[in-house]
């Protein structure tokens, strides 16, 4: 064989076992859904968070939270981890926005996890925040963390 097949053939081996391994990583760890923005190749964003998602139907996000805390005609309150939460906001029986609350660190997703490539501006009081538009799919989202850590706020929105 040529020496430049053989080169062709050992990368394409190579690359294949990477996206193999890739894979099986991916399924072995699933965490929140994290998907590439269409519009910026590098741009990761959140969509949804325990398999809540803009647009789903009240009665699809209790067959996947339970029964909330907390309900009026245009929300709903979910416990989460410790004093973890949720706030889940409807309009025209849809989810139209997503709040997330986090009172422990360790339980709030990486920022890079949430808002991708997004520019993280800090603020005169030492907190943080960073903001990911979706056009394409016509959503948003955003990160807020205390200055000292303990309180990460995050909205998946329309």
């Amino acid at each position: 064989m040529n020496r430049l097949f053989k080169v062709a053939l050992v990368l394409g081996v190579i690359t294949c076992f990477a996206l193999c391994a890739r894979s099986v990583r991916s399924a072995a760890n699933p965490g929140p859904s994290v998907t590439q923005d269409k519009a910026s190749p590098n741009g990761k964003v959140m969509r949804e968070y325990k398999g809540v998602k803009l647009g789903m139907k009240r009665e699809q996000v209790k067959v996947a939270l339970g029964n909330p805390t907390n309900s009026s005609e245009n929300s709903e309150d979910y416990s989460l981890t410790g004093d973890d939460t949720m706030t889940v906001h409807y309009e025209n029986g849809e989810v139209k926005a997503i709040q997330l609350a986090f009172l422990d660190p360790k339980n709030a997703p990486a920022w890079k996890d949430v808002v991708g490539d997004a520019e993280v501006n800090q603020m005169e009081n030492g907190a943080k925040h960073a903001r990911k538009v979706v056009s394409g799919e016509n959503f948003w989202v955003s990160i807020y963390q205390s200055k000292d850590g303990t309180t990460t706020r995050i909205t998946i929105s329309r």
